[in-house]
């Protein structure tokens, strides 16, 4: 397992080093460095109310274990971790549930309320592509939709549809998992529309975000594009990325998505790239920020337990 984990980074590392060397470094590096520091600290900026959303989207759905900021806060270690450390997405699904377990939420009710959280993220990212497909042949109504933007959304859509039909045994299976940790607390308690509505309105807000801040990111870059074709790219690079899942940080998948979904609007792909390591700039310091919140808070519950720890152990 060690060893396929391994192969799968290795593979990613060389597929972002095989686009950089194809696109031309010195390109990327100009492409890059036209934003400096401070357009770097803005980038970073303009994220922060995308997490405060993401997190509040995932608090409705959860909020009778904790308040707001346990959430907004295992967000930003959920997207850190898998942003940040060489492991898949699953690895900062676990480490957002830690996070709301040392805020003092039950496993199995961190749980379920991700689970609920990524149904209404995923469906809602199905119809973040299908604004993005619609807009791109608003766009550009002489040309014909590349056939892997049609392929994305079959399959995202399929799925979507394959999770709609089997909502009650998916709900029922996954109830049954978490009830391995005690007590898990019923998805059907979770997936009403009382606490579905909302977070799928927050989710989609996050979504539409994404355009406005992909078109400042751009034009801190000196890369000109309007308000229409940034939201575009921004939709279909995030569809795309989707089959990444696998991959620590979706190194080179991202990559790809970026070139490909900018290509319509004959972006090159050193300016592609270079709008990808941008954003992998942003998720590093951010990241960082999630990790070294994460790991300060495991220190203050092993404080809090020490004693607790010392007393059983001694005779």
């Amino acid at each position: 397992m060690a060893r396929s984990r391994l192969a799968i980074l290795l593979a990613g590392i060389g597929l972002l080093a095989g686009l950089a060397l194809w696109a031309g470094l010195p390109a990327i590096e100009q492409c890059f460095a036209s934003l400096g520091l401070g357009g770097i600290l803005v980038v970073v900026l303009v994220h922060v109310p995308l997490i405060l959303l993401m997190g509040l989207a995932w608090w409705w759905i959860g909020k009778p274990h904790a308040g707001p900021a346990s959430f907004v806060m295992a967000r930003l270690v959920r997207d850190s971790v898998a942003e940040l450390l060489p492991f898949s997405q699953v690895g900062g699904f676990a480490a957002g549930v830690r996070l709301l377990t040392l805020r003092g939420v039950a496993m199995h009710a961190g749980t379920s309320s991700l689970f609920a959280d990524l149904v209404m993220e995923f469906s809602t990212k199905i119809l973040y592509a299908i604004a993005g497909l619609a807009l791109l042949a608003r766009l550009r109504p002489g040309s014909s939709v590349p056939s892997y933007m049609v392929l994305t959304f079959i399959i995202l859509g399929g799925l979507g549809l394959l999770a709609l039909l089997c909502r009650k045994s998916i709900a029922r299976a996954v109830t049954r998992l978490l009830g391995r940790w005690g007590g898990a607390e019923s998805l059907h308690t979770l997936l009403v529309p009382q606490r579905l509505a909302p977070s799928s309105l927050l989710h989609v807000m996050c979504w539409a975000l994404g355009g406005p801040e992909a078109w400042v990111t751009l034009h801190l870059m000196g890369i000109p594009v309007t308000m229409a074709e940034a939201l575009v790219i921004d939709s279909l690079a995030t569809s795309l990325r989707t089959f990444g899942f696998w991959m620590p940080a979706a190194l080179g998948v991202q990559e790809a998505a970026y070139v490909l979904a900018c290509a319509p609007f004959g972006l090159g792909a050193s300016q592609a790239l270079a709008f990808s390591l941008v954003r992998r700039v942003r998720d590093i310091l951010l990241g960082a920020t999630g990790v070294g919140l994460w790991q300060s808070l495991e220190v203050k519950h092993a404080r809090r337990c020490l004693p607790d720890i010392k007393a059983a152990t001694e005779p």
